[in-house]
């Protein structure tokens, strides 16, 4: 354990992987119940995740941001257009060009294997506020200071990202922070894609909000005729739905959709067609026994 965290701290991290993993089959939930609890234990009012498809060495691929926190929906619409314009570019140019420190922060990605650190040890305070990432972005949305951390998930096998953000006039972040979020992301990165879903995966991400609500009275063990007495829908229509939440899940039957959630361990969509499915994997982290628990 960091010398820099109480024993408060990783109980405050260890309660909140729990709930991450509670919610194991819906990536835009636990993503954003990751956030939220991130930026309240770093006392940071927003969060992002991002994830990198298809990057090259020292070269970005596409750039796509899965989760955030904290704004407002006009400023939230600001947030992927900025992200994007670092895609399909050369390291080094978008960190001459845009977001100073950024080549800093791969080289030390790429010696370690992992990476999370604060804005002040990637750039000096004259760079950041006089480059484009700052001026053009981050001062739109009142973001400041900043945490930035980057892990490498399994499946699919990419880098992703969590950046938790201060506003103007904020205190700076300092050592406690940056080892919070080390050790979140340390527990969860291990997790996703193996035993969290990611956009990738057979989850919920896709079903419209009646579908969701009809998965939700099928795991409580609801028939269909319950469900449709409960939706106030005709039991046709709720047939219907059913037929569409097996064909979501790859699934012929109600109990190969139960057997799907209990045993928790998402499969990419892709692999879902073959005529054999991938075993469920082994995890072996510390957050994997704090699920069990």
């Amino acid at each position: 354990m960091s010398m820099d965290l109480s024993l408060n701290d990783v109980s405050a991290v260890i309660r909140l992987v729990r709930e991450v993993c509670d919610r194991w089959d819906d990536p835009a939930s636990w993503r954003e119940h990751l956030l939220r609890g991130a930026c309240a234990l770093m006392d940071a009012n927003v969060g992002m995740m991002l994830t990198e498809h298809r990057g090259k060495m020292y070269h970005f691929g596409q750039l796509s941001v899965t989760s955030v926190v904290g704004l407002a929906e006009p400023q939230r619409m600001l947030v992927q257009p900025a992200i994007g314009q670092m895609a399909d570019r050369d390291y080094q140019d978008v960190s001459e060009n845009f977001l100073p420190g950024l080549s800093r922060l791969y080289d030390d990605f790429v010696r370690q294997k992992w990476v999370t650190v604060r804005r002040e040890e990637m750039v000096d305070d004259q760079t950041y506020y006089a480059a484009p990432h700052y001026r053009d972005f981050r001062k739109q949305l009142d973001c400041d200071d900043y945490v930035v951390s980057i892990r490498m998930v399994d499946l699919p096998r990419r880098p992703e990202g969590i950046s938790i953000d201060r506003p103007h006039g904020a205190e700076r972040f300092g050592a406690r922070e940056v080892a919070l979020l080390k050790l979140i992301h340390d527990e969860i990165a291990p997790l996703v894609g193996v035993r969290l879903a990611t956009e990738e995966h057979l989850c919920r991400d896709g079903l419209s909000k009646r579908l969701r609500e009809t998965l939700e009275s099928l795991m409580e063990g609801m028939s269909e005729k319950e469900v449709a007495r409960e939706m106030g829908l005709s039991i046709k229509t709720v047939h219907e739905y059913v037929g569409m939440i097996y064909k979501h899940f790859r699934v012929s039957s109600r109990a190969e959709l139960m057997a799907y959630f209990i045993r928790r361990a998402p499969e990419l969509r892709e692999e879902a067609d073959s005529p054999r499915r991938r075993p469920p994997r082994r995890v072996n982290s510390d957050a994997e026994k704090i699920r069990r628990v």
